[in-house]
């Protein structure tokens, strides 16, 4: 892991192969589970709950004492990424670290802001909803993280992310099960901040703790994550009617190819299906449509 402190980003060895970037473009979150160290929980838990002085590593410019002690006390605590113990185990963390370096590409930009969601438990489910001001697209210039500081099981209403809605607006009631990102301390959520999801219902009794923040790209995308020789981008499983122009929409805007993509639609790539006698036509097309990401329409092409 290589910190630069002076621009604040990191560099470090990419992890994710392409199949695995593949299942992001197509889920639109990657959990890891309790990758930070317990201290680490417990600190940022006796933080977060005014048991733990204060201690930043530095005041960042333009700021005085009285600002960080003002922004700790406010709904984005953001000074606790200038204590010394997050900045190496949760900001830097070897697993989310090369998880991001492999989707956000070199030199990924540190988060400027944090967002803290503590809930008294039991109770209700948040209603679906995006967050402000995402954006849907093939482009992945930023990655929203979810840090549960503490062991938080179903019972304590994890976030609950429905798998895929990142690619097209969709809208969800109440009854909709989600997919709950619950794990031990220390677990850490990556997710496409235009994914829908909600707080879960809790059963159990307690306050349950979770930072978000957003890391952001500093460079053009590029396949250079780890590479599967034998990945075959003409004959990989994208999904199904509807999804698969999306998914390979994504996957060949972080290899740096998103200008051109094109598909000729109908039962041509990326669509496929194990039933069929011979490869999708339009492979690699030069010519012809682009997937309407914002905007619905008869056809589900852009104009």
């Amino acid at each position: 892991m290589r910190y630069d402190e002076s621009n604040r980003t990191f560099d470090c060895e990419p992890t994710l192969t392409d199949s695995q970037v593949l299942q992001f473009c197509k889920d639109g979150f990657l959990l890891l589970e309790g990758v930070v160290p317990n201290d680490t929980n417990e600190r940022s838990c006796e933080w977060l709950d005014g048991k733990r002085q204060a201690n930043p590593t530095f005041v960042p410019e333009g700021m005085e004492q009285a600002d960080l002690d003002r922004i700790r006390a406010t709904h984005e605590p953001s000074t606790i990424m200038l204590e010394d113990w997050f900045i190496r185990d949760v900001l830097l963390n070897e697993q989310l670290g090369g998880a991001l370096r492999s989707l956000l590409g070199r030199n990924v930009g540190l988060p400027v802001l944090v967002s803290y969601h503590p809930t008294e438990c039991p109770g209700d489910a948040q209603g679906w909803h995006y967050d402000a001001d995402h954006v849907i697209g093939p482009e992945v210039n930023y990655l929203e993280v979810f840090y549960f500081p503490q062991e938080t099981p179903v019972e304590l209403g994890p976030t609950e992310v429905i798998a895929g809605s990142h690619l097209r607006p969709i809208s969800a009631d109440g009854s909709q099960a989600g997919l709950p990102l619950a794990g031990p301390a220390g677990t850490l959520g990556i997710h496409m901040q235009s994914i829908i999801h909600r707080k879960g219902p809790s059963t159990a009794t307690g306050v349950r703790r979770m930072l978000k923040y957003n890391y952001w790209r500093t460079s053009a995308p590029q396949r250079d994550w780890k590479v599967e020789p034998d990945f075959d981008f003409e004959q990989a499983q994208y999904g199904g009617h509807g999804v698969a122009r999306y998914v390979a929409h994504m996957m060949y805007w972080l290899c740096g190819r998103g200008d051109e993509f094109r598909i000729v639609g109908g039962q041509a790539w990326p669509w496929r299906s194990a039933n069929q006698i011979g490869t999708s036509y339009g492979y690699d097309a030069s010519s012809g449509y682009l997937p309407n990401w914002r905007r619905p329409t008869h056809d589900d092409y852009a104009s």
